[in-house]
């Protein structure tokens, strides 16, 4: 396939995967999960053997400069968490088929230079 021609399809396909980033839901970061815990009161149902404890709780983690942050998230919005989750799950997989085109753009403009710098190579001097 000609170049020009690779090269509109990987611009059409970036000014796609933009438009699709563009008009996502709001999305946020993080690993949601239900947490039972323990009281710490010994006459407390949740220290019997096999009690799963107190909760459930529903926090959020993410990782922010390397350390882990922790959001509790109420019964009531843990469905909308859920969703705006999802959500950053398929920004991240647009913003990889987006780097992934731009890779494909620079292979070729690595092997469009490789061919001109043969061409050049092919040529030699014709001095007498």
């Amino acid at each position: 396939m000609p170049i020009i021609e690779a090269d509109m399809q990987h611009q059409q396909k970036k000014v796609s995967l933009l438009r699709q980033i563009e008009s996502m839901l709001p999305f946020r970061q993080g690993s949601l999960e239900k947490r039972f815990r323990k009281c710490g009161k010994p006459n407390c149902h949740c220290a019997q053997p096999g009690s799963p404890g107190h909760g459930p709780t529903w926090v959020l983690t993410r990782k922010v400069k390397g350390k882990t942050v922790t959001k509790i998230i109420r019964e009531d919005a843990v469905e909308a968490t859920m969703k705006q989750s999802a959500e950053f799950h398929r920004f991240q997989e647009l913003i990889q088929e987006y780097v992934e085109t731009n890779i494909q753009i620079c292979d070729e403009l690595l092997e469009e230079s490789k061919d001109d710098f043969k061409e050049a190579e092919k040529g030699g001097s014709k001095q007498p």
